[in-house]
């Protein structure tokens, strides 16, 4: 089964349901929830997410249960300090895209989805938008 990561936009285009990319976002949970891959995302996007949530004024109550749901199909991978190691060693220009695609690497992900491809030009993953996997596998 295949191993899709998915950067802190994509999980935020989800649980706040930012247009047009919600569509997109919510078919690769479908996806997860019908067995056909496994999500991942680093735990440092749960709280960037959390942290958007609570500008957009969404109660604490709802935060969590959304959170919850979300890690019910997309499993949080870690932002340890190997992790962080890494990124600090390596030639990406943003640190937080190398926490991601490090903790990417920590689950051995197949792909990395994301808005923002250029900020994974060093990625030795493929790397795509949520739109070109999803035309990608149909």
């Amino acid at each position: 089964m295949t191993k899709v990561f998915i950067d802190t936009n994509i999980a935020i285009d989800l649980l706040c349901e930012r247009y047009p990319w919600f569509d997109d976002a919510s078919e690769l949970f479908s996806m997860a929830d019908r067995g056909e891959i496994e999500l991942y995302c680093s735990s440092l996007s749960l709280a960037t997410a959390s942290y958007i949530m609570e500008t957009r004024k969404m109660r604490r109550n709802e935060i969590i249960e959304s959170l919850s749901l979300f890690c019910q199909l997309c499993t949080p991978t870690r932002v340890d300090s190997e992790v962080v190691q890494q990124a600090l060693q390596s030639q990406f220009t943003d640190f937080e895209d190398a926490l991601q695609y490090f903790s990417a690497l920590t689950e051995n992900a197949d792909i990395i989805i994301t808005r923002n491809e250029n900020d994974f030009a060093l990625s030795n993953l493929p790397v795509m938008t949520a739109a070109e996997y999803l035309a990608s596998i149909k």
